[in-house]
């Protein structure tokens, strides 16, 4: 990258000069004049420059020193450094004694420029880096991993590790006075500071997506309900817009981040239709209502596979999914149950509590009981 171009070297002289009554120069590590308050000397060559890079510091020039070199005036010129290293030189016009208090004002004035102008340039590269991990992730451009491999790692995002992604999509048509770009990127920056280990991307001019690191409570992956809720308030409070935020599905490997994605943009889409008046939709707690959405197939199928899958690892005589075969049958008449399996109801209990327990959906619950049905068509 290079630190001292052209343009930056014009802004160092023109904003030095409006402050003292010299002409100054600008050169690359060549001696090449790249900036000057006489546009005439730009391109040409100043040996007064050369001979300060040759000895790595100041070189000062008399009027009558001056004739003896080639497009230098009267003067002195100091090198400019970054980070330890010489990267060009700054000249100011003048008698020696006159100039050389100003001339290191204005070195100090230029690297500080240089210094400020590198940080803004590595935020700005910074910021277009984890938009293209975002995007090679979300839409599973495996080609484009590859190559961001090092930058994935340099953001610290783990490869296998519990992580979801979530969207927040920002409601300008409610905030028509707030339009702002600038709205995108305090949104940011307040999300970065309450997910500091997770990446945070704009990906639209309207869309934010996370990818979340989830972290581990007691040996149990966190509970991120509460969190989504606080930075919901917090964005409507302290910034004073409305957002939706949809939560996907977690997921222990970096290279399914795409379906958690596919699957946060399905949520948003349900919840948006079918509770408008909502700002949070979560995955885990919708999945049951979305399998009657006409969205996206391949999710459903994965999920009731692995519900279907917990009960047969946990169920190796097959009486938990004979229990519920019957209990759909008879439409949960626990009696029914009893009597066609010749056991007790209290049997019965402990198996319908055990699958509750294996698959998290309770079977006396008609919502849970028809995403278990669908789970045993779907085997």
């Amino acid at each position: 990258m290079e630190i001292l171009s052209s343009k930056l070297a014009k802004n160092i002289v023109e904003r030095t000069m409006s402050a003292v009554n010299y002409n100054i120069i600008i050169t690359n590590t060549l001696g090449i004049i790249i900036a000057s308050g006489d546009m005439n000397r730009v391109g040409d060559i100043h040996e007064g420059a050369i001979i300060a890079l040759k000895r790595n510091s100041e070189f000062s020039v008399s009027e009558h020193g001056s004739e003896d070199l080639n497009g230098v005036h009267s003067g002195t010129n100091l090198v400019i450094e970054f980070q330890n290293r010489v990267i060009g030189v700054i000249g100011i016009t003048g008698k020696p004694s006159d100039v050389l208090g100003y001339g290191k004002l204005i070195k100090m004035t230029a690297e500080m420029m240089i210094e400020q102008e590198h940080v803004l340039t590595e935020l700005e590269s910074n910021k277009r880096m984890k938009q293209e991990v975002m995007l090679a992730l979300i839409y599973n451009k495996q080609d484009s991993l590859s190559l961001l491999k090092k930058h994935i790692k340099g953001f610290e995002i783990p490869y296998n590790y519990p992580m979801f992604i979530f969207i927040i999509e920002v409601n300008f048509k409610d905030n028509s006075d707030k339009i702002d770009l600038n709205i995108l990127n305090i949104i940011v920056s307040l999300l970065e500071v309450t997910y500091m280990e997770s990446l945070v991307t704009i990906i639209n001019s309207q869309t934010i997506v996370v990818l979340h690191k989830c972290l581990h409570v007691n040996n149990e992956i966190e509970d991120y309900n509460e969190k989504i809720k606080e930075i919901n308030e917090k964005i409507c409070t302290q910034i004073g817009i409305t957002v939706k935020i949809s939560v996907g599905k977690t997921y222990y490997n970096l290279n399914d981040m795409y379906k958690s994605y596919s699957i946060a943009k399905d949520t948003l889409l349900f919840g948006e239709k079918i509770y408008p008046s909502f700002n949070i939709y979560i995955f885990n707690s919708l999945k049951s209502e979305m399998l009657f959405s006409q969205n996206s197939e391949k999710w459903k199928i994965d999920e009731l596979e692995e519900t279907y899958k917990l009960i047969a690892l946990n169920d190796n005589d097959g009486v938990l999914r004979e229990t519920l075969k019957v209990l759909i049958a008879e439409n949960g008449e626990l009696n029914n149950v009893s009597n066609r399996l010749f056991i007790h109801r209290n049997t019965i209990r402990y198996r319908l509590n055990k699958i509750y327990k294996i698959t998290n959906k309770n079977p006396r619950n008609y919502t849970d009981l028809f995403w278990l049905y669908s789970a045993m068509l779907n085997s």
